[in-house]
């Protein structure tokens, strides 16, 4: 049954991130691009370590994909503010 369901966690996790990057190249300017790179990007990543978690149910390996998600959603936001404040200027 985990087998099954982190396998539709990575499909989901694959899905978010093509659309990121259908996103980036589809989209007309920088603040739009950088909001589908953000967002989606940030899915995939929590839906790919929570396929991850689930194949390799530890708690090292759950304590490890806790802090990632929280330093990638924690660092993707202020790069977004920051490249959109450089792109304005």
């Amino acid at each position: 049954m985990t087998d099954i369901l982190s396998a539709l966690l990575l499909l989901g996790g694959g899905f978010f991130a093509l659309i990121a990057g259908l996103g980036v190249w589809r989209f007309p300017d920088l603040l739009s691009r950088m909001h589908a790179s953000t967002k989606a990007a940030g899915a995939a990543f929590a839906l790919i370590l929570a396929a991850f978690v689930l194949r390799l149910p530890t708690w090292e390996v759950g304590l490890k994909a806790i802090v990632a998600l929280a330093l990638a959603f924690l660092t993707l936001p202020v790069a977004a503010h920051m490249l959109g404040r450089s792109a304005r200027k």
